[in-house]
């Protein structure tokens, strides 16, 4: 007699490139991968080997049988598709991939990746629906709002505050002790030495205020 799977049934929403990261991060020796659901793609077609199973979650006839992760990088849809899930009372997954290190006196949401040699230090609070990419830096005491993306080899020193919907871009720094205000955009290498406000772009070292957002 076959033995029946204890792994947890997952489904990624988005098959693009940030899928290709979270797939693989993903532990498989607790989770079942399935599929994707994707509206760019036609249901039937394939991703990354595994079959594209409807174009939205809200049509697929069995998803209460399912887990889910969303991959996509962009925080516009990834919003969109975090709110739908909860609205369908459907149960979103971290992923946490195996190099990466997260303190166990740290906390994490739900929805939130953490990428290949990222560490969350001690003290670290993680909202809903956010990512910590590949070999970022989250010190003691960092607190990120939700629906935040903390880009790639980012390091945010002790005590940072990043509000909710910010994002920080590639290879920056901010210094401790400072806040990213919501929605607010840091540049791709900059180095960040006093507050950022919300809605607004800064970029350069040390950072300079570039525009607000409308």
């Amino acid at each position: 007699m076959q033995q029946r799977s204890t792994k947890e049934k997952l489904i990624l929403i988005g098959a693009g490139g940030y899928a290709k990261s979270v797939l693989d991060s993903l532990d498989f020796e607790k989770y079942e991968f399935c599929g994707f659901i994707d509206n760019f793609k036609p249901e039937g077609s394939s991703h990354l080997g595994y079959p594209v199973l409807a174009s939205a979650v809200q049509d697929f006839a069995e998803r209460e049988n399912y887990s889910y992760f969303i991959s996509i990088g962009d925080n516009t849809h990834r919003l969109e598709k975090f709110f739908k899930l909860q609205q369908l009372g459907c149960k979103i997954i971290n992923v946490v991939d195996k190099t990466a290190l997260v303190s166990k006196h740290s906390t994490l949401g739900i929805g939130v990746f953490v990428g290949k040699m990222a560490i969350v230090n001690s003290g670290v609070a993680v909202g809903d629906n956010v990512i910590i990419n590949t070999k970022s830096l989250i010190e003691h005491g960092c607190f990120i709002g939700n629906h935040c993306n903390i880009s790639t080899n980012t390091t945010l020193n002790g005590d940072v505050i990043v509000e909710d919907y910010a994002f920080v871009g590639s290879s920056s720094v901010i210094n401790g002790q400072l806040r990213i205000g919501e929605s607010a955009l840091v540049g791709s290498g900059a180095v960040v030495i006093r507050n950022v406000e919300p809605r607004t772009v800064v970029a350069g070292v040390p950072a300079k205020y570039i525009k607000d957002i409308k």
